[in-house]
């Protein structure tokens, strides 16, 4: 191929001219529909980048537009890249824009919400104070799941989310820290929030049938029941400490069509942390990665979703274990705990690496492509900061299912 035009910029300049002067004020795409030389896409090649208001005001002038004399020698293939990368950068625009106007709508939102401070707790005086830690994640605001379409799940709304089975958590979490305070202290709550806290719209194609509020709705309202939720358990620890990492279902677009951390749980964080300012006994530390390190007493613990491990059909316990050993070498330090999700099952490997559960529970992906429905869970562990971490525990937030059968011995549901 050639990487000189076959007529000269002057001769395509002079046919536009003469189109324009028998079509006055016409359009692109007008201009495109007459079939005529120059085409468009002869137009494009000769002048790439000049907007089509500009090359007609140029045509019409008799002159050559200057911004495209540089390119005269550019070969054909390279014409094509620009024009390739000029509409990247336009559909990247796009997206960052969809993002921007979240940000621009949600934060100033929640600046203008009333959330009134809780009074903060004494205190207990304890030979030696261990901290409550709780794994919170791949919560799914915004699933829906329909039990006559995925029997054995426990079945799941925004409104069973953040009406009974959040309270719930927050009731559970009360009730051991009173439990054992006297003896342990427990005076500091350490939440790990570990992604999946929305559960979007465009994840996965069909998507919009198992969801019940829109993204926006997802945001406002979700964080609207965990800043007070986090408000609640303010008044009975002296401090809280919130540390979050983004999952995958807060993206928006396909994989690698806008930055990873254009992430709608981000934005749920920062909506939580913008939220609880005033609150002197919580802070909100926002990762700025898919991975967060942090030391807790004698032990660094890192905290990621996990959508990076390769699985299928359950537990990759194997790609766990490999990315396990692996940290250490990464961040050339002892990583002591890995704190995950994604796979919607609580589990602990090695004494090292814990995985929370989920409070949707099961899914249709999961009872009708992996056949299991986990029961709602999240997890809870004490520490002591010189001897890691005891007491591990599942907080399941809904009772077990139970099939039961008709008068016509059918125990899933059915059309008669």
């Amino acid at each position: 191929m050639s990487g000189k035009p076959q007529h000269s910029d002057e001769e395509v300049i002079d046919g536009l001219r003469k189109i324009l002067e028998q079509h006055p004020g016409i359009s692109l795409n007008a201009y495109e529909k007459l079939n005529e030389y120059p085409s468009r896409s002869a137009l494009r090649g000769h002048f790439p980048g000049v907007p089509w208001p500009e090359l007609c005001k140029k045509a019409l002038a008799g002159e050559t537009p200057e911004s495209a004399k540089a390119d005269y020698d550019v070969p054909e293939h390279h014409r094509v890249l620009m024009h390739e990368n000029a509409q990247l950068k336009k559909a990247n625009t796009k997206l960052l824009n969809i993002t921007q106007i979240f940000v621009d709508t949600c934060l100033p939102a929640i600046n203008r919400c009333s959330f009134k401070a809780s009074p903060v707790p004494t205190p207990e005086k304890v030979m030696r104070d261990q901290e409550f830690h709780s794994m919170q994640g791949d919560i799914h605001i915004g699933e829906h799941v329909d039990t006559d379409w995925a029997p054995g799940a426990s079945g799941c709304s925004m409104d069973i989310l953040l009406n009974e089975r959040l309270p719930k958590l927050g009731e559970r979490i009360v009730t051991f820290r009173e439990q054992d305070k006297n003896a342990l202290g427990l005076n500091k709550l350490t939440i790990h929030m570990l992604g999946d806290m929305v559960t979007g719209e465009l994840i996965y194609k069909g998507q919009s049938w198992f969801i019940d509020a829109l993204l926006v709705d997802q945001l406002m309202q979700g964080s609207e029941a965990y800043i007070n939720f986090i408000l609640m358990l303010a008044k009975h620890f002296p401090q809280i400490e919130i540390f979050c990492v983004i999952g995958n279902h807060g993206r928006h677009g396909k994989k690698g069509d806008a930055h990873p951390r254009s992430n709608f749980d981000y934005l749920f964080y920062m909506m939580l942390q913008r939220a609880l300012r005033g609150q002197g006994n919580v802070t909100v530390y926002v990762a700025m990665s898919p991975t967060l390190i942090v030391q807790h007493g004698e032990f660094v613990f890192a905290l990621n979703h996990n959508d990076n491990v390769m699985g299928w059909n359950g537990i990759p316990y194997y790609g766990l274990d490999r990315k396990a050993r692996r940290m250490d070498g990464l961040y050339n330090m002892k990583i002591h705990y890995k704190l995950g999700g994604h796979f919607h099952t609580p589990a602990e490997l090695n004494d090292e690496t814990l995985l929370n559960g989920t409070m949707m529970g099961g899914s249709d992906l999961s009872v009708n492509k992996m056949m299991v429905a986990t029961r709602p869970s999240q997890k809870i562990f004490y520490f002591d900061p010189h001897h890691g971490i005891h007491r591990t525990t599942n907080i399941y937030l809904a009772d077990p299912v139970k099939l039961t059968a008709d008068e016509n011995g059918i125990f899933t549901a059915y059309t008669a």
